[in-house]
């Protein structure tokens, strides 16, 4: 574990720059022995970062209705070929398609379908965005995938929630 003190605190610390004993003992009665050691470069940018959160929702069943309220379509009016490929998708082994194959135009045509609706969040590290959806009266998470792969270059997975 290493720590680096700003100048400011390092004639605070009972640590350095001359440490009384070379053992730390915390309340716990836990002990570890330590070491100093000097750095290469007397200036070190620290960076400080701040976290801070703010409720969404009273509970995660209010949560879940804003989103289903906000977010939800229904896919329907699907052709035989996309209903297919959706059955499939929430299937058991679900939808895939093999490295370097190229996905039926079903396909396609409801990554369309999907993209005209928003997202609930943008995508990021090759996600396109993640949808929701009903379906035969269930409701589904849909994620729409990058994947280099393909010419139009997007994959879909789907997971039943």
């Amino acid at each position: 574990m290493t720590f680096v003190y700003a100048n400011t605190d390092r004639n605070q610390s009972a640590l350095v720059p001359t440490p009384d004993r070379s053992v730390i003992e915390w309340k716990s009665g836990s002990r570890a022995e330590f070491s100093i050691t000097g750095s290469n470069s007397k200036d070190v940018t620290l960076k400080t970062y701040r976290y801070t959160a703010h409720q969404l929702a009273p509970t995660v069943e209010a949560y879940g209705k804003q989103l289903h309220n906000q977010y939800t379509f229904e896919l329907s009016g699907l052709s035989d070929a996309e209903r297919e490929l959706v059955n499939k998708a929430i299937g058991r082994y679900g939808f895939t398609v093999e490295r370097g194959g190229s996905p039926p135009d079903a396909f396609w045509s409801l990554i369309d379908r999907f993209q005209q609706y928003e997202a609930v969040t943008d995508g990021y590290e090759g996600v396109t965005g993640d949808y929701l959806t009903t379906y035969d009266v269930q409701v589904y998470w849909i994620e729409l995938i990058n994947g280099n792969d393909f010419g139009r270059q997007k994959t879909t997975t789907t997971t039943e929630q």
